[in-house]
């Protein structure tokens, strides 16, 4: 908007110019003449109102144009009646004092801003340099007989050299280009306004202030002030600012032309032999030898003020490229950097390499809990206690996330290291104070040694990264050296994985089922969907061999979304085929951890419904204690599943840590009670599992019981009011191809 009102303001002046042109000499010429002056004054009354930190600035600055416009209108009174205008007059008192009022408006656009050295030295150079140029031509040819008019046309060209002054060092001072076009705007009106004033102080008032060529310049002074004002009103955030302390061009330019001055002056008074006074010449030779100097002095101390400051910024950002900027290690890259570094080092001496991995338990709970802040917290924590119990020459780095290596220098024997390492696990395991609570995490760590520089540091992290991982699969909190039957677990476990994703991809899976019963009844309720691998060379391979792998990467994902797609579709065939026996049967599907806490996995069994045409209310997907546990994004996606009307079974309750009075909390329907409570004939042991069949139907949860192997479990079920089993007496887990639909339909029988 008030760069809008700066354009509209240039089209007013310029039609006012216009008007000044081509109007008839006397009192239009006149009239248009003081419809610039007001306009520039009322442009930056304007600009006082939008910018309200610098509103006495512009107030003071508008008196400039304001004070013209009172000395124009006197003189188009004069014209007006007749009466020639006499010289020195009340309108040159009113043109000098707007003079001064500029100029001390310019002066107080620097007020917030901290004093530019080197802009007040630029400054008192031009303004020493011009007073010679206007001793030359103003008043050496007086030789002392100054009369009133004399004075006032010295007068003239000195206030606006004082102006002058002040617009060098706002353009020197102000913080480009932020301002750019606001200062050349009222920079180019000064120097307007000055060569008209050195023209018409030369002419002691013979010139007539109606000549068109003359006045002009004061015109054009006004209207860039004007707009230079608006403009300079868009950006008061610019006040507080320090200068740049830039030398551009033009500055230099400024200084050059300023150091020729006297030169010029000797040369020019050698040829036109004016035997001008030396004196005056003398003292500004001899200011400007101290002031140059010390621009130059300043100028020193800048540029190396700039390269220190360029070499603390190169720093800087060395520093931040090779460390976490959360917790101010080394990272990744810089600590293969050191790693490989001292591997050279020990390479040539003959010495071991040690490096410990050190993977953070349970922290991924602390930032579903807690949230990321305090993540954020627990890793500086734990990284600031890592370096207070490792000992010097000790390096940690941080290798991304929640884990840290550890390089170990110098390395001492295999128990030292191993205590080392524990007193990180100690350290690290002691609760942490958050801003959103307390946090308890633990640490595992893998210790990797390399000797005669045989391993390079990536396999040495990798070694390091095994042992760790062997260390949490092993129970957390545990500190284990990498060794032959590590690289042997990997090795082992790599190709099994390659196994399983080539199984997936050849049709080796297939899915048994077996029946859930009702134990009223004996007809059938529901099937367990159970994955079987047929290997091509190892025959039949249980789930127990190759599903602990699968959970420990993203295959268990694609085994959950294969195994849901299948199970749905059959279900969906067998009530094609037998929609009086299996209208009302549903699947169960178990769901691992990992699938659980896919943000996909709500879309994947919808999906899965959509193709099969199941409906919703006949999936089962049955889950364990531990998932609840282990992830806390679990209750929400069940939440979602049981939106969608798909059903949640609790399998194996009773092994795990969710107690009887949180079952109203979760988001399950049905409690799958574990074989191993079947199986015991112990008093106490019946007597728990009536505790939990009476407790699910306190919540209106359904009880499954599973491992039913013999007809006294059965009936033992039948009385405590279980109403649904599962078991090797009531049916074992076929393929599809061996279940006949109309028999198991029948019932156990």
């Amino acid at each position: 908007m008030r760069l809008d009102a700066g354009r509209r303001y240039l089209m007013v002046a310029a039609v006012l110019l216009a008007c000044y042109w081509l109007v008839p000499e006397g009192m239009p010429r006149s009239t248009a003449q003081v419809g610039v002056t007001v306009s520039s004054m009322l442009a930056v009354l304007v600009a006082a109102g939008s910018d309200r930190p610098r509103r006495v600035t512009w107030a003071v600055f508008s008196l400039g144009p304001g004070l013209s416009a009172v000395a124009d209108a006197f003189t188009a009174w004069h014209i007006a009646v007749g009466d020639p205008l006499p010289y020195p007059s009340l309108a040159d008192g009113a043109w000098l004092a707007g003079n001064v009022a500029a100029g001390l408006g310019l002066v107080l656009l620097q007020r917030g801003r901290r004093v530019d050295a080197a802009g007040l030295l630029d400054t008192a150079v031009v303004t020493f340099s011009g007073g010679l140029v206007l001793w030359v031509a103003l008043f050496q040819p007086l030789q002392g007989s100054l009369d009133a008019g004399e004075i006032v046309g010295v007068a003239y060209p000195v206030t606006t050299i004082l102006m002058l002054a002040a617009a060098v060092w706002l353009v020197t001072s102000m913080p480009a280009p932020v301002e750019g076009w606001a200062t050349a705007a009222l920079t180019s009106g000064v120097l307007a306004g000055l060569l008209g004033n050195v023209i018409y102080g030369a002419s002691d008032g013979s010139l007539d202030p109606q000549q068109r060529w003359f006045e002009t310049f004061y015109l054009l002074m006004y209207a860039a002030w004007g707009y230079g004002a608006l403009r300079a009103a868009t950006v008061p955030a610019a006040l507080g600012e320090s200068p740049t302390w830039t030398v551009s061009p033009v500055r230099l330019f400024a200084m050059y032309a300023a150091l020729l001055v006297v030169p010029g002056v000797l040369l020019f008074d050698y040829v036109r032999e004016l035997n001008l006074s030396h004196l005056p010449i003398a003292i500004v030779s001899a200011l400007l030898s101290l002031l140059v100097p010390a621009r130059l002095w300043l100028s020193m101390r800048q540029l190396q003020a700039s390269t220190r400051q360029r070499d603390a910024y190169r720093e800087d950002l060395e520093h931040q490229a090779a460390h976490d900027p959360l917790t101010g290690l080394p990272n990744r890259t810089y600590i293969r950097e050191l790693l490989a570094a001292l591997m050279a080092r020990a390479a040539r001496a003959g010495h071991e390499v040690a490096l410990l991995f050190v993977d953070l338990d349970f922290f991924k709970r602390v930032n579903d809990q807690l949230g990321h802040a305090a993540g954020d917290e627990v890793l500086r924590t734990a990284a600031e206690r890592m370096k207070a119990t490792l000992r010097n020459g000790d390096i940690v780095g941080r290798q991304g996330g929640d884990e840290f290596v550890v390089l170990i220098d110098p390395v001492p024997g295999p128990a030292e290291l191993v205590e080392i390492a524990e007193r990180l696990v100690e350290a690290i395991s002691t609760p942490i104070m958050t801003g959103g609570g307390k946090a308890s995490i633990g640490a595992s760590v893998g210790i990797a040694l390399a000797r005669d520089g045989q391993t390079d540091p990536e396999q040495l992290l990798q070694d390091a990264d095994l042992a760790a991982y062997r260390a949490k699969g092993n129970g957390r909190g545990r500190v284990e050296m990498f060794d032959a039957a590590v690289r042997a677990e990997l090795e082992a476990r790599a190709k099994l994985e390659a196994e399983i994703r080539h199984g997936l991809a050849t049709d080796q899976f297939e899915l048994h089922y077996q029946p859930v019963m009702s134990v009223a009844t004996g007809q059938l309720r529901s099937y367990e969907a159970l994955i079987r691998w047929r290997h091509p060379e190892r025959g039949m391979v249980p789930p127990n061999d190759f599903i602990p792998t699968a959970e420990e990467s993203l295959l268990i994902r694609e085994i959950g979304h294969w195994v849901l797609n299948t199970a749905t579709r059959q279900l969906a065939a067998w009530t094609e085929q037998d929609r009086t026996g299996h209208g009302d049967v549903t699947m169960a599907v178990n769901i691992s951890a990992r699938h659980l806490a896919s943000r996909t996995l709500v879309d994947e069994v919808r999906q899965a419904l959509h193709d099969s045409g199941l409906e919703a209310g006949r999936l089962v997907l049955e889950i364990t204690e531990t998932v609840l546990l282990d992830e806390p994004t679990a209750d929400t996606h069940l939440r979602d599943l049981r939106a969608l009307g798909v059903a949640v079974s609790l399998d194996d309750f009773g092994t795990g840590y969710t107690s009887i009075g949180q079952l109203q909390k979760l988001q399950v329907d049905t409690l799958k009670i574990d074989q191993s409570f079947l199986r015991s004939d112990e008093p106490s042991s019946q007597a728990l599992v009536q505790l939990m069949v009476t407790a699910a139907h306190a919540f209106n949860l359904d009880v499954v019981a599973e491992g039913v192997e013999t007809k006294e479990q059965l009936d033992r079920l039948a009385v405590i009011g279980c109403e649904l089993a599962q078991g090797y007496y009531l049916g074992r887990p076929k393929p599809a191809r061996d279940i006949e639909v109309s028999e198991v339909s029948a019932g156990n029988g």
